[in-house]
């Protein structure tokens, strides 16, 4: 027995494989159209999308598968028009269900001509993308209801997508933002090492929120710059993976931040003055908590005020500290030498005996460091210590000058 040529072959069988082959397509419902639309060939995939079996279906117009609105404006009559004129179409539209649900589908049509031009039916694909558009919805509804600017950046670090937020923010409008590299929004200081970090971001992607302890800044349409925070988070769609940015405008936390600091440090600097008492004399009383902070704010100021008014002797009155560590000593200690070094006699007065003990226990040498039980006894001492540098003071000039002892 000879092969058959390809002329010989069974048109009936061909037909079959075809239609086998129809409905081996699960996720499309292929559909075989004549000429005015009416429905000529049927796929399972069709049958079990729409409910409508092939005896149910074969013969009727397409018609029946839209809804009665679109039947009325005479859509699928210029669905088939305009395929018929421009070749195949896309589209996406409601359908209906035999038993009446409506689904969103995803709609190609394709006319089939003859060899003369003329067209003699359509092949029609249908594919549900109801529960995609729904979840599409919902993400575009959580974006745009986000308070930050959300950014969706592609793995070529091309912007794809952004929501009403990041156009007020940067006052982009959106169709200048899509398509264009993520730097965009970054300063031009910024950009060469911006490069690096999403470059590693997206080699290893995973959530991190940044901007503490980072200088992080956006700019505007305008040029201008603006500090911000980031959140970066890996974000897994069918088109491959994405980058989501949520973007913050920390301007006004950043100055509320500095102004709340600029009144802490003016409160401590009411809370602990450093007061002259008299002429080359001045006194720090100290009262509350004293941190590492607030010990070297303390030292500081009293320096600058020994170093404007040339004071001989500074007391570091305690009585209102109610613990010293070895931290806080460390930094008395240091503010003691320094005076030193300016030639300044430093007293502690209000030395409790519990601070006593705890500064014994903690090994903490004060060295030369003079102190007394109470102010007034602090007050007396630096009056000695005056009178005995004048007196000091006064036998050094006449040694000079050749005077009497």
């Amino acid at each position: 027995m000879t092969r058959s040529s390809e002329g010989d072959r069974d048109p009936q069988g061909s037909l079959r494989d075809l239609e086998a082959m129809l409905d081996a397509v699960t996720d499309q419902a292929v559909i075989k159209l004549g000429a005015e639309g009416e429905v000529v060939r049927w796929s399972r995939t069709a049958q079990a999308m729409t409910g409508y079996g092939s005896d149910e279906i074969v013969g009727r117009s397409v018609a029946t598968l839209h809804t009665a609105e679109d039947r009325d404006a005479g859509l699928v009559e210029r669905e088939l028009d305009a395929a018929r004129q421009d070749g195949r179409r896309a589209f996406q539209g409601w359908r209906v269900r035999k038993g009446g649900e409506r689904f969103l589908a995803r709609v190609t049509l394709t006319p089939v001509r003859e060899a003369d031009g003329r067209v003699t039916g359509f092949v029609k694909t249908l594919q549900d993308v109801t529960e995609s558009a729904r979840t599409e919805s919902l993400f575009h509804g959580l974006l745009e209801s986000a308070p930050d600017a959300m950014v969706i950046v592609g793995d070529d670090a091309r912007i794809v997508l952004v929501n009403r937020q990041t156009e007020a923010l940067f006052g982009f409008q959106r169709d200048e933002l899509v398509g264009r590299e993520i730097e965009v929004l970054v300063p031009s200081r910024f950009r060469d090492r911006h490069v690096g970090h999403r470059t590693g971001f997206l080699h290893d992607p995973r959530l991190r929120p940044m901007g503490a302890g980072l200088e992080l800044y956006g700019m505007r349409r305008d040029g201008t710059e603006f500090p911000v925070e980031i959140s970066l988070s890996p974000l897994e769609t069918a088109e491959g993976r994405l980058v989501a940015a949520a973007i913050r405008d920390v301007t006004e936390r950043r100055e509320t931040e500095q102004r709340l600091q600029r009144q802490r440090d003016e409160i401590l600097e009411l809370s602990t003055p450093v007061i002259q008492v008299w002429d080359k004399v001045l006194a720090l009383p100290i009262i509350g908590t004293l941190d590492t902070l607030r010990a070297t704010r303390l030292t500081e100021g009293l320096l600058e005020k020994i170093a404007q008014t040339q004071a001989e002797v500074a007391i570091l009155d305690i009585s209102g500290v109610p613990t010293i560590d070895t931290q806080v000593a460390q930094h008395l200690l240091k503010t003691v030498q320094a005076a030193a070094l300016m030639g300044t006699v430093s007293i502690m007065s209000g030395v409790r005996p519990e601070t006593a003990q705890s500064m014994v226990h903690l090994g903490i040498d004060m060295g030369r460091l003079r102190s007394r039980n109470t102010l007034q006894d602090a007050l007396q001492l630096a009056l000695a210590v005056l009178a005995e540098r004048a007196g000091s003071a006064e036998l050094a000039a006449r040694a000079l000058t050749g005077g009497e002892v």
